[in-house]
């Protein structure tokens, strides 16, 4: 009797966890976008991928989070990855937020606070949605960042010039694209006015992603100079890390969301 309690139990379980699970793909034109969605009874988390990846890169971090901070968690796959669908006739960065916007509207989170979180390009994403929703956004949490600046925007133009489309095959073809908007979705980030009043953690790697050392410099430099310029911002060096943090110190990520994440919602 008691293994069959143990059954009884994990089926309920089982249950219970599926019945929270939104697994779909919304409608957002000129896009169709895939999201995953574990509701919770508190502020929802909105997660954005690191450049070339889809919401998989959240799967462990958001369960956990999910279930420790009872908090609405919302990965999505930006368009051309993962599930997602791409129009490479209307791809930018302020046309995928506008998507966005639509998708989580018919979803029911449109009007909410939200929490985001950001890893790597993923950061551009998070300031976007900020500066277009500076009353609803609580606070963020940027892992390893891309700061836009006038030198970003020259690393990402020098860095296509060394790329061949005949290189990416039909499956990689949307990072292609993705490279290919990079210089100007770096433009327009950098003009936008990030709210001062949206509390910001920066968590940076102790290592840059890049092959030359001078670039990684740059790279971290530039998230500590974003981290200067405002008193609601803090920076964290998740020592001994390379650029890809969620996936190298889960750990140590979740246990920062945590803690951040309880600071802004109270």
């Amino acid at each position: 009797m008691g293994f069959q309690r143990v059954l009884i139990f994990l089926f309920l379980v089982t249950g219970n966890v599926n019945a929270q699970l939104i697994d779909t793909l919304v409608a957002a034109r000129p896009y169709d976008l895939h999201f995953r969605i574990t509701k919770g009874s508190k502020t929802p988390l909105l997660f954005e991928s690191g450049g070339g990846m889809d919401a998989s890169q959240w799967d462990s971090i958001a369960t956990v989070l999910h279930n420790e901070l009872d908090a609405t968690v919302i990965t999505y796959d930006r368009a051309g990855f993962g599930k997602s669908t791409l129009d490479t006739a209307n791809y930018s960065i302020l046309q995928e937020i506008k998507s966005l916007e639509t998708a989580l509207a018919s979803l029911g989170y449109d009007n909410g606070s939200v929490v985001l979180v950001g890893h790597s390009l993923g950061g551009f994403y998070n300031r976007v949605f900020a500066a277009r929703h500076p009353g609803q956004v609580k606070g963020g949490v940027m892992l390893d960042p891309r700061i836009p600046s006038y030198e970003d925007m020259a690393f990402a133009r020098n860095y296509f010039k060394t790329l061949d489309r005949k290189d990416f095959e039909s499956d990689y073809l949307s990072l292609y694209h993705l490279l290919a908007k990079m210089e100007r979705n770096s433009d327009y980030v950098r003009q936008l006015q990030m709210p001062t009043h949206i509390p910001i953690l920066v968590v940076m790697a102790e290592k840059g992603p890049f092959t030359e050392q001078k670039e990684n410099e740059r790279f971290q430099e530039a998230q500590r100079n974003f981290v200067k310029t405002n008193d609601n911002r803090r920076l964290v060096v998740a020592e001994g890390s390379s650029h890809n943090i969620p996936s190298e110190r889960p750990g140590l990520v979740i246990e920062l969301i945590k803690k951040f994440y309880s600071e802004v919602s109270n």
